[in-house]
């Protein structure tokens, strides 16, 4: 007995070391005890019936361990046979040390595997005895509340006689009841709080990405009374937020544990709203289920956010987000410099190249200039990937008529987009270079320019760069000082990063953010149609003149043929210059040519001098009747004669 004692006494101090912020569990079981598996035939009666309290320690969320004692009776096999004084039954008294795994495998189911040794003692008359016991068991149990189960224990005893192992004195298996408390030495809230960790603010001018990307992290704490399940997490920020957006899922989440989760979110325009830096007051919603009753907890949180022209140069392709085609007055002034390059567009020279010089020379002629940035230049911020940089929007720009060379450049592609040019940007060190696409393939790039030297081949198209510091300059010379910055930067080995606007939105969607004021920045009509047409007067010079020049040396020591003054016309047709191609093209004619005729009448047709074209093609006609670009256009021009 005393052997008994003192093993309870020090399994249950070893139980309860480390007891602070403890599970402490109490689970009484009764069952009928069926002692067939003991040695001995006819030592024991049929059915006896045993008693067990466990007390435990919940360690790891599963591991429960502690002391057991246990109460057992099993009638003596004879005991009808014995006299009225005689112990009819046998007493045993254990006590020792249990351990199993508590399994949780659904919200209102508990199981419970283990065991337990220990000495035990059993007593009947006079007769006395000890030695040790072995349990197995296996309890299932319905969970009443968070505390309480209540359940099925089956359980394989062995109480040895002389032995350690081998001998069992009284051995079988019992099934009964159990009650279980479970105790929580920590106080819990009987809530979940959900707390947010940031490690930068949120930018603005980027809300869109925020509903994919995370921006934070959410650390999500069950301080319920049990675990929970089945755990929605959402955030949502009243005004600022379009809808309460799903972060993410847990499917379990055990008491008084923690997890992370992404935080995204469903953010609006409203966000745009920051001109300072500043905070938004959010929610985390978190809804679950606790042992299958369903819940919902709210955190309040707060959102640090910058400014709306704020960005950092991470990803030079997130400038696209400031980029603003459908802002109401990028269209309003994209419409009046186009329409202009419209009225006096030159058919024979590239559509996009024109349009891009009246809108070049249109913010020139607002009065639109570089002015770097004192507090963030863009010199110095955009080589930092750690530095906050200020841009403006579109309108800001025209508003101000000033910015950096990137606020510059933003302004600028946002007109050349709302025109649909499709625009890129080169953030060099010292500047900042805009290019647009001609849609000129690159295999024709000869019949535009003279040679390779002044364009951007990128994927067989021929994009034309622009440098942003030199806008006062004028369309050409900014043409030129960006390709000299290229050449210079491709001599030095210097990374040249081309940033496709379209494709750049794919990621960063253009944020569109307009202002409320009526900007009105226009320059005078005939100044800007001048120096437009001085710009290019100057391309064509310098890319069609010494074709044309070498052309001319051709005729001179060949003599005239129809082949070269066709090329000739040619040349001055796409370079605009109509007066000269007409000389030319008429004298091949003369000569019998029926394509320049043709070009003639599609001269007279760009000219809206109709019967003339009438008159070209019907003898281009007579000359080759089987020219089916005179038939065409023939047909043409009758049907404005119907009209």
């Amino acid at each position: 007995m005393k052997r008994f004692v003192f093993f309870f006494v020090i399994s249950l101090i070893f139980s309860l070391m480390g007891l602070p912020a403890r599970e402490l569990t109490f689970k009484v079981s009764a069952s009928p005890m069926l002692p067939f598996l003991s040695s001995g035939n006819g030592r024991y009666g049929s059915i006896g019936v045993t008693g067990d309290f466990q007390g435990g320690i919940m360690f790891f969320d599963w591991l429960n361990i502690g002391p057991e004692f246990r109460y057992m009776m099993l009638p003596k096999n004879n005991a009808s046979e014995l006299p009225e004084t005689a112990s009819q039954y046998v007493n045993f008294f254990a006590g020792g040390f249990h351990f199993g795994a508590l399994l949780y495998p659904a919200s209102r189911i508990e199981l419970e595997l283990g065991g337990s040794f220990g000495p035990y003692f059993s007593i009947s008359g006079s007769y006395e005895h000890s030695a040790p016991y072995y349990k197995a068991f296996a309890d299932v149990a319905f969970r009443l509340t968070p505390n309480w189960t209540i359940g099925a224990e089956a359980a394989w005893l062995d109480h040895q006689y002389d032995t350690y192992w081998g001998e069992p004195g009284a051995a079988g298996i019992a099934i009964g009841v159990s009650v279980r408390y479970k105790f929580d030495t920590e106080e819990s809230t009987q809530n979940v709080l959900g707390t947010v960790a940031q490690d930068d603010s949120v930018f603005p001018i980027l809300y869109t990405l925020y509903k994919e990307a995370p921006f934070a992290t959410i650390t999500l704490t069950n301080d319920e009374t049990a675990e929970i399940r089945n755990v929605q997490v959402l955030f949502r920020a009243g005004k600022y937020t379009g809808s309460e957006l799903e972060c993410g899922r847990i499917g379990v989440l055990k008491k008084h544990k923690s997890a992370e989760i992404p935080l995204t979110a469903d953010f609006t325009k409203e966000i745009l709203n920051f001109t300072e830096e500043g905070k938004i007051p959010g929610e985390i919603v978190v809804n679950y289920e606790l042992l299958g009753q369903k819940r919902v907890s709210v955190s309040q949180v707060i959102i640090p956010v910058y400014n709306r022209n704020q960005l950092r140069w991470t990803d030079s392709a997130s400038l696209a987000s400031f980029i603003s085609p459908t802002a109401p007055e990028i269209l309003e002034y994209s419409k009046v410099l186009v329409g202009l390059a419209r009225s006096h567009q030159r058919s024979g020279l590239n559509r996009n190249l024109q349009y891009a010089i009246y809108v070049f020379e249109g913010m020139r002629l607002s009065g639109i200039a570089y002015k770097e940035d004192e507090t963030t230049p863009y010199d110095a911020t955009h080589m930092d990937y750690e530095a906050i940089d200020y841009i403006q929007y579109p309108y800001q720009t025209m508003m101000y008529k000033a910015g950096d060379k990137d606020d510059l450049g933003v302004l600028f592609m946002s007109l050349l987009q709302s025109t649909g040019i499709d625009a890129a940007f080169i953030p060099a060190e010292d500047d900042f270079i805009v290019a647009f696409n001609l849609k000129l393939d690159s295999s024709k790039v000869n019949s535009f320019f003279d040679g390779r030297d002044r364009v951007l081949d990128i994927n067989d198209e021929i994009w034309i760069p622009v440098s942003m510091s030199g806008i006062k300059e004028g369309f050409v010379n900014s043409w030129y000082k960006a390709i000299e910055k290229l050449n210079d930067m491709q001599a030095n080995e210097e990374t040249i990063e081309f940033v496709n606007i379209s494709e750049s939105w794919q990621t960063y969607p253009s944020v569109g953010y307009s202002g409320a004021d009526d900007i009105n920045i226009l320059p005078l009509e005939s100044a800007l149609i001048a120096s437009a047409e001085t710009n290019i007067s100057r391309y064509i010079t310098a890319e069609f003149g010494p074709q044309i020049a070498a052309l001319q040396e051709r005729i001179k020591a060949e003599g005239i043929s129809v082949k070269l003054l066709n090329q000739l016309g040619m040349l001055y047709l796409r370079a605009g210059m109509y007066s000269s191609a007409i000389t030319v093209y008429e004298r091949s004619a003369k000569m019998g040519s029926a394509t320049a005729m043709v070009n003639l009448g599609n001269i007279a047709s760009i000219q809206k001098r109709f019967n003339d074209a009438k008159i070209w093609f019907e003898k281009a006609l007579e000359t080759d009747p089987k020219n089916k670009s005179a038939k065409t256009n023939l047909e043409r021009i009758q049907r404005e004669f119907d009209e």
